[in-house]
């Protein structure tokens, strides 16, 4: 009794050539195009590897400059506040420094007689006369 071993017919993913295969799961012809097919993508990873760090550094630099675009606009954004804030007065202090009520200063602004700033629907800041 002859024993016959089945055999596949595959292409060498390395080299390409044809070659006859005792298993289906054989991808190679050889036990050097193996080798050499490793090393090949042992080089590729390395290469994936190299290129995503640079792509990390340069996607940490952008952010970085990102973030120092955000702190200067937010420090002009505070000067400007702090500028606005020396030249409004809250409801509170002002009728404190004029001597009335909120009533009146209430009918003085619905009059137009002092100038408002509306921070919300319903915050108001009056600007002052100083």
């Amino acid at each position: 009794m002859l024993l016959t071993i089945k055999t596949y017919k595959k292409v060498c993913l390395f080299c390409r050539k044809e070659f006859d295969a005792q298993k289906r799961t054989t991808k190679y012809c050889s036990h050097t195009c193996n080798s050499r097919a490793y090393k090949a993508n042992k080089r590729n990873e390395l290469d994936l590897e190299i290129n995503f760090e640079d792509f990390v550094k340069r996607q940490l630099q952008h952010q970085a400059e990102l973030l120092n675009q955000i702190q200067i606009t937010l420090s002009k954004l505070l000067n400007q506040q702090m500028t606005d804030s020396e030249k409004y007065l809250s409801p509170d202090e002002y009728c404190k420094l004029k001597g009335i009520s909120r009533k009146t200063l209430y009918r003085v602004i619905k009059e137009n007689k002092v100038i408002v700033k509306k921070i919300s629907e319903r915050k108001v800041l009056i600007k002052s006369e100083i």
